[in-house]
């Protein structure tokens, strides 16, 4: 089962943008796989947002939380992650997909702040 690894810019979208974003969108674009999330990237949200409360949002939706015993900025975590564990990447981080897509890890990102849409980097 492929693995979707949602990074931290994907997480505050979904609880602090206008229109929600669906996860169900996301996984149709790539059949049956697996949602995880680094313990870095809620870490990281919950800096940035302390009131949001995010661990109820991803237990409702199955996302299984990951140590990944890495050293380093989140995005380089997101990266090595990613390539080590051939896991597709959701971000609304255009500057994370652009590293992401030259390595070769697939991406799902939001095109036009309308539709997300799948950039195969290596799938």
């Amino acid at each position: 089962m492929r693995l979707v690894l949602i990074d931290s810019s994907f997480l505050m979208g979904m609880v602090q943008r206008k229109r929600r974003i669906n996860l169900d969108e996301a996984m149709e674009l790539v059949g049956p796989s697996k949602l995880i999330v680094l313990r870095e990237c809620i870490d990281e949200v919950r800096r940035k947002i302390p009131n949001q409360k995010i661990l109820p949002i991803l237990e409702k939706l199955g996302v299984e939380i990951i140590d990944s015993n890495l050293k380093g900025p989140v995005d380089d975590l997101i990266v090595e992650f990613a390539e080590k564990n051939k896991a597709i990447v959701l971000t609304l981080d255009l500057g994370l997909k652009r590293r992401l897509v030259d390595r070769g890890i697939p991406v799902i990102y939001l095109r036009a702040g309308k539709k997300l849409v799948l950039e195969a980097g290596g799938i």
